[in-house]
């Protein structure tokens, strides 16, 4: 999302509103972003501790300086430097936090940094609503989900049952392939000819590729890494994501743009926001038999899934409208 905020800000010139990227752990060299904008990096330096000693160091030069009126951090822990050093240097900076994690997986024993923040940028309503829970102020927190471009062309359905997946591979943990193969298996059952092609790589590839022959299930297609799947896709039923957790699943919303419906667990944070009636459904997570019905379900009804109205649910996070809302957003907060 950095890399977006990059690209819009160095090209557009929008009345009393600068944006800097500090990057105080990255060096200019990277492809952190494209170099377009104004940035401020760190030093290449290669010993991991000494790395974080110079960071930590270049930021807190930075913020004993700046004249930033607002201090966007991505992490608890920037949040409580920041914190410290505008008390030390008697900054008066909001500081804004925008994590793009669920926070009950990934930032449990936060909360006391997160409360240090003046105002929160959530991705999605679940994390809002993990940002309530920890008793944050409900003015002070704004959802903003996440942008993404218009897709240029759309995918068309294909006539027999074939679904996707795009991203890590991982057998469990976030993105819980297993529950996946095991829903397509049962599928296989009552749609003998369906397909799965899973798009991307990681390190339990291989465990996948035994649960597969486990299973004793064909036509599952381990396609590899691509860096832009979606253009190689030529037809499709469903994208279908069975993770534990997310924050806001791009994804779905990229299945979505191209005119794909999508069949997403239904987590604490990220597909309910992005999943309507008409562009989806949702199974509660962990339920295999339900995966199966609405695999089944989409397959059938296809036809139902109109690519026009699929675009239209997801207006909202189109960069232009995105932005507006953003600029909005910043303005209000004063």
């Amino acid at each position: 999302m950095l890399r977006k905020w990059d690209e819009y800000f160095a090209t557009q010139h929008i009345k009393n509103l600068e944006v800097r990227f500090v990057i105080p752990f990255a060096y200019r060299s990277n492809n952190v972003f494209n170099h377009s904008g104004n940035y401020i990096f760190g030093w290449r330096i290669f010993n991991n501790e000494l790395a974080k000693f110079i960071g930590i160091l270049n930021l807190a030069v930075y913020l004993m300086f700046t004249k930033a009126d607002k201090v966007i951090v991505l992490s608890p822990k920037y949040i409580a430097l920041s914190h410290r050093f505008k008390r030390i240097f008697h900054k008066h900076y909001q500081i804004i936090n925008w994590v793009h994690f669920s926070l009950n997986q990934v930032f449990s024993t936060d909360n006391k940094q997160f409360k240090s923040a003046d105002y929160h940028l959530a991705i999605s309503t679940g994390i809002k609503q993990q940002l309530l829970d920890m008793g944050i102020d409900r003015k002070r927190i704004f959802v903003v989900f996440n942008p993404i471009e218009k897709a240029k062309y759309q995918i068309p359905a294909s006539q027999d049952p074939r679904y996707v997946y795009v991203g890590r591979l991982e057998y469990r943990h976030q993105k819980n392939l297993q529950e996946l193969l095991h829903g397509f298996a049962m599928l296989k059952k009552q749609l003998p000819n369906a397909s799965l092609d899973l798009w991307g790589s990681g390190q339990d590839m291989s465990k996948l590729r035994e649960l597969v022959t486990k299973l004793d299930v064909s036509q599952v297609n381990f396609k590899g890494w691509n860096k832009n799947p979606w253009s190689q896709i030529k037809s499709v039923t469903a994208f279908v994501l069975t993770s534990t957790y997310e924050g806001l699943p791009m994804s779905i919303l990229e299945a979505i743009s191209h005119g794909v419906p999508v069949i997403s667990a239904d987590i604490l944070t990220g597909p309910s926001d992005e999943i309507t009636g008409e562009n989806g459904l949702l199974y509660k997570t962990g339920d295999v038999a339900e995966l199966r019905d609405e695999m089944i379900e989409v397959f059938e009804n296809r036809q139902n899934y109109r690519s026009k109205a699929m675009k239209a649910s997801i207006s909202k996070y189109y960069s232009k409208n995105y932005f507006a809302n953003l600029i909005k957003i910043l303005q209000e907060m004063g």
